[in-house]
């Protein structure tokens, strides 16, 4: 039975993530600001500020084999009508980044180490194609930031693992537009099947998955092209670049 640590499990994603991995037989440990959890799907919750440094005996005692990073927060949302990259107040891009980076980095650091020397353990971070480069706009500035931050956090991480043997695997995985708090109402999706895919991707071998970028069960991909990315890597991919690029191919 793996003991499969979550954070952000009060509600939303992070609730759905809690009941498909106890249904899949892990042992579920989880965190977030609730003073408890709206769901029964944990073996054991504790309440952590993730801005905060992690306590020194969260979970202390705990082999984790499986990390899955699910709190974030999206505070520059367009959708609420606060979204313009010159309305951002950096407070706000702060606070995002304490969350969805900087949360993410104490909990990587406090759970990897012991995974890479045990040569087993996933690390799992939700994340969003809005955090890709080709994906950027002139809207959400500090939750696409700190998402592309993310996503590279995920990819330092895979590498390192990679330089060890065994069952090491650390990668990024977008829900899509699912119907949660942060979704919307709105949203198009529910997150109990992205959830699910989340869970599946856990089954899958080391090799098939570690580095990588997964948007339900399939591969979204770390794509940066863009229309600022010319097709031989050069800046300025406007119609000219373009053009160009043809006229030299």
């Amino acid at each position: 039975m793996p003991t499969t640590l979550v954070t952000g499990v009060s509600r939303g994603l992070g609730a759905h993530l809690c009941r498909a991995l106890k249904t899949s037989g892990h042992r579920v440990l989880g965190v977030g600001l609730a003073t408890a959890p709206d769901h029964g799907h944990l073996d054991d919750y504790r309440v952590t500020d993730l801005r905060d440094p992690l306590p020194a005996d969260l979970f202390a005692d705990e082999e984790v084999d499986v990390l899955v990073h699910n709190a974030g927060v999206y505070l520059d949302d367009p959708r609420r009508g606060y979204g313009d990259l010159f309305a951002l107040s950096v407070p706000d891009l702060r606070d995002t980044f304490e969350v969805n980076l900087f949360g993410a980095a104490r909990m990587v650091l406090r759970y990897a180490p012991p995974m890479l020397a045990r040569e087993s353990g996933r690390v799992v971070c939700v994340s969003t194609g809005m955090g890709r480069l080709q994906d950027a706009d002139g809207a959400s500035f500090a939750y696409r930031s700190s998402k592309l931050a993310l996503n590279s956090l995920v990819l330092s991480v895979a590498r390192r693992f990679d330089t060890g043997a065994g069952d090491l695997a650390a990668f990024a995985y977008c829900p899509g537009w699912i119907r949660t708090d942060m979704g919307t109402g709105d949203a198009p999706l529910d997150p109990g099947p992205a959830a699910e895919d989340l869970v599946r991707l856990l089954d899958r071998p080391a090799a098939e998955v570690n580095g990588r970028f997964f948007r339900g069960g399939a591969e979204l991909g770390w794509d940066t092209r863009g229309p600022f990315v010319g097709p031989a890597g050069e800046f300025g991919g406007g119609t000219a670049a373009r053009q160009a690029g043809e006229r030299r191919a």
